[in-house]
């Protein structure tokens, strides 16, 4: 069944000026040709395309905390503040491209 509904986009990003993360939602042809030339991952990245599967907690804490750890790449004054549990220990450097 389709939607007649607009479809929105949501936008996370972290405002320098009063230090907080915030969360806009905003109409999704608005920003279609930035999604166009970005990279979009499905979340969790296993799930396959046309799933039914349930979208748990467990999904919902991942892509939260996907979202903030990129953040904290983005904006390095953050890192300090973001105290969550990952499998390995943060390493905030950005990769060197591998030389040929």
């Amino acid at each position: 069944m389709v939607s007649t509904k607009p479809q929105t986009a949501s936008i996370l990003f972290y405002d320098e000026e009063t230090g907080q993360i915030k969360l806009c939602n905003v109409l999704r042809s608005k920003v279609q040709a930035v999604i166009d030339r970005g990279m979009s991952v499905p979340v969790p990245p296993e799930m396959p395309e046309h799933s039914d599967q349930p979208i748990t907690d467990e999904i919902a804490r991942q892509l939260g905390g996907m979202m903030l750890l990129l953040q904290g790449y983005a904006n390095p004054e953050l890192q300090d503040r973001l105290q969550i549990a990952t499998e390995a220990p943060m390493n905030w450097t950005t990769p060197k491209p591998p030389t040929e």
